[in-house]
């Protein structure tokens, strides 16, 4: 042996011994001297990316790696990490580029073709994703990573069953695999068996107690049981740990609906780290498109962008705005970034639109040219953070104008949002420093209403509503996690001093209900007056309201869509405004209706009036006769007049982007 061959080796035995030990730094001088002496070799630069990638620097790994790949082109483990730093970096064209010159050096390498479907992901292109996948696990069937992500792909496409056997199979072979167990819990919600959900989180818990996502969603999926335990513990345990944090374990939507009292300061900070994050991600996919400078528009082009049009409580609200609408003022583009339900809000706005484009099955960047292909001129998010949304589609700007509205009660933290579309009551002045948007302020409440809503005229009778022959029935159809512990036990006092009388709420499940009968217990209820309705089509939910005599609101998240219903069906709703947007909601529906004396200040006067109010018939009556006078004649339920009024707000948008001032809060005049 030469002496620079026992150099080499003695620097290669070093290098080794090192990384070992973990004394990267001294790794790295092994193999930087290494380097020198065999330049030429592909190996002595593969092993020194392998040291700079541990000792986080990776844009010196790259360069090493493609030093190494120069020298060995059929290197395909050199290939992987190479494509493996450079999708950590975002740069996905170069990622796929280097994945797919692994595969052509060794075509079954499965963690190339995993990564050929981390590529795809990233772009949006599911389908081709799952093919990766599915090759993958052709050559590797039972290696746990691919089960999970194929899984959470599945569970993205709305194939719960199979993406249940994905993770079922990745627990078999892992039983411990958090991520594997968080996707087994999500299915399991999606199924509506939040018992299994609980069990799966409470293992990925056990796994790694101090993680706040996986903490978030255990104590998601407990809220959604009326499982209050731990509860007075989840700011210390959940909220300060996901704030002091710099990634976003815990997402807007969840931290908006969480029974806690929260502050719009920090609501905005968990909504700004996580569309920063997005926003990274889709500078990463493509170039922003340029979509046509403002200018004059004698029409403008709106697109509604959501995962939501098919039968969803969002497409209630919304399924009379789309003919609404002055064609004279704007042109109305849907863009569906969720399934075909066949149902016939599915068929109302895609027959009501001018313009109905299919988003779901494209990829991130060919569905933001497509939308500056249609021109669109003001582009409204609507689900922002909600499930189902493709943030990163707004984050790229396809319009000139981009707007949150409605289906999160909040900021979307998003430099890239111009606009948060509200209303006094939700955001009254000074509610700006909560907002990274601009706000713009509709005259009325900011939730559109259907006036089409049918209710149906076969009303069941009491008996088949589970309902007592007599007394007074408050009701409450929320779902299950807005129900609040410190508005329930409001609630049992009011039943104590309302001889007779009943809580009727909207059943999740038999866990559910045994856990709110528990609790009614707990606090001298009898849990026989706590009465649970089935889900119903919405026609035959309408109609079942008119038994009610009071709907009780909630407090933190306030009823929305249902808060709407209920008034639509005739019903009050008693309601005591919060702080922040969602515990505002049903405090505007009944400002637009001109219902004051409903919006309670504070939860003793919430009390009194729902008592008050049970035990008056004509002080019900006259508050009855004024409700159906309102829904007549007030801006609540006139589709038409809220038409107007947001197509007003979107000629201010316009004026002001032409203008290239954007005020921070912009009020849209009465007619």
């Amino acid at each position: 042996m030469s002496g620079d061959q026992q150099r080499a080796q003695a620097l290669a035995e070093q290098a080794e011994a090192s990384y070992r030990a973990g004394r990267l730094a001294e790794a790295e001088a092994a193999c930087r001297r290494l380097v020198t002496l065999l330049p030429d070799h592909p190996m002595t630069h593969y092993n020194l990316a392998r040291v700079l990638k541990d000792r986080a620097k990776p844009e010196a790994a790259i360069a090493a790696l493609r030093k190494a790949v120069a020298r060995a082109p059929g290197m395909a483990e050199a290939w992987l990490n190479l494509g493996g730093l450079l999708a950590d970096a975002a740069r996905w064209d170069e990622a796929g580029g280097a994945f797919e010159r692994g595969l052509a050096a060794r075509a079954d390498f499965w963690p190339l073709l995993a990564g050929m479907a981390r590529v795809a992901l990233a772009h949006g292109r599911r389908a081709e994703a799952e093919d990766w996948f599915r090759r993958a696990l052709a050559l590797a069937p039972d290696t746990p990573p691919l089960l999970l992500n194929l899984g959470n792909l599945l569970l993205e496409t709305e194939r719960v069953e199979a993406a249940s056997d994905c993770f079922a199979r990745a627990l078999a072979l892992a039983p411990t695999l958090a991520e594997a167990l968080l996707g087994a819990g999500h299915a399991a919600r999606r199924r509506g068996d939040d018992e299994a959900a609980i069990g799966f989180y409470a293992r990925a818990a056990a796994v790694r107690p101090d993680d706040p996502a996986i903490l978030a969603r255990l104590a998601e999926a407990r809220l959604g049981q009326c499982d209050w335990s731990g509860i007075e513990s989840l700011r210390a345990s959940l909220i300060e740990p996901a704030l002091a944090r710099r990634d976003d374990p815990i997402g807007p939507m969840l931290a908006l609906s969480l029974p806690l009292p929260f502050s719009a300061a920090e609501h905005l900070t968990i909504a700004r780290r996580r569309a920063e994050r997005v926003a990274v991600e889709a500078r990463a996919l493509a170039p922003r498109p340029r979509p046509a400078r403002p200018g004059p528009r004698p029409v403008l082009t709106v697109g509604y962008l959501s995962a939501d049009f098919h039968d969803h409580p969002t497409t209630h609200l919304m399924r009379g705005l789309f003919a609404a609408h002055d064609r004279s003022r704007v042109r109305v583009a849907a863009l569906s970034l969720g399934p075909d339900d066949g149902s016939a809000y599915r068929r109302a706005v895609r027959e009501r639109s001018d313009l109905f484009l299919d988003l779901a099955p494209l990829d991130i960047p060919t569905a933001a040219a497509r939308i500056v292909e249609a021109g669109i001129d003001i582009l409204i998010d609507i689900n922002v953070h909600t499930r189902g949304n493709r943030l990163a589609l707004t984050a790229l700007r396809p319009a000139p104008v981009t707007a949150n509205w409605l289906g999160l009660p909040g900021s979307s933290g998003a430099g890239f949002i111009d606009w948060a579309i509200v209303d006094r009551v939700v955001a009254p002045p000074g509610a700006e420093a909560g907002f990274s948007e601009s706000l713009l302020v509709l005259p009325h409440c900011y939730q559109p209403n259907d006036r089409e809503q049918e209710i149906a005229a076969d009303l069941p009778d009491r008996a088949a509503c589970g309902l007592p022959p007599e007394g007074f029935v408050f009701c409450c159809f929320n779902q299950a996690y807005k129900i609040e512990p410190v508005m329930f036990g409001v609630w049992m006092r009011i039943l104590a001093r309302v001889p007779g009388s009943v809580l009727w709420l909207l059943s999740r499940s038999a866990t559910m209900e045994a856990n709110l009968r528990r609790e009614a217990a707990a606090r001298g209820i009898d849990p026989a007056r706590l009465v649970f309705a089935p889900r119903a089509p919405k026609p035959a939910h309408l109609a079942r309201h008119l038994h009610a005599g009071l709907v009780l609101d909630t407090l933190y998240y306030n009823a929305h869509t249902t808060a709407s219903d209920a008034l639509w069906a005739g019903v009050p709703v008693l309601t005591a405004p919060g702080p922040l947007f969602p515990a505002r909601v049903a405090a505007s529906l009944l400002a637009t209706l001109d219902l004051p004396e409903l919006i309670c200040p504070d939860l003793a006067a919430y009390e009194e009036k729902a008592v008050a109010l049970a035990l008056d018939p004509a002080a019900r009556a006259a508050l009855a006769h004024r409700l159906e006078l309102a829904r007549a004649r007030s801006p609540l339920f006139d589709t038409e007049r809220f038409a107007r009024d947001l197509e007003r707000g979107f000629a201010l948008m316009w004026q002001a982007a032409r203008a290239g001032h954007r005020p921070r809060r912009l009020e849209v005049p009465a007619e």
